[in-house]
């Protein structure tokens, strides 16, 4: 399942407002603050996007409790990083 906490934390961490994020997505910035305050949560397709801005592993924006989730996550983040090296 997403991570609010953790999206939250990258996002600040980065430096980057909710306003930002949500141009970068192409979303509603009260997208973007509907999934940090838990009332709804991305779909998987968006969590990738999120994680390519965030620059970060896509598994480190999911918790643990969903492992149906985190194993497509996986998989996901393998194909990215696949696809990532044999582009450079």
């Amino acid at each position: 399942m997403f991570d609010r906490h953790a999206f939250t934390a990258r996002r600040v961490t980065l430096g980057l407002s909710v306003e930002e994020m949500a141009d970068e997505m192409m979303v509603a910035r009260s997208t973007v603050y509907r999934w940090e305050n838990g009332e709804t949560c991305p779909s998987l397709r968006m969590l990738v996007q999120a994680s390519r801005h965030l620059c970060a592993p896509l598994l480190s924006l999911m918790t643990d409790d969903d492992t149906e989730q985190r194993r497509k996550a996986t998989a996901v983040d393998a194909l990215l990083r696949e696809g990532h090296s044999t582009t450079h």
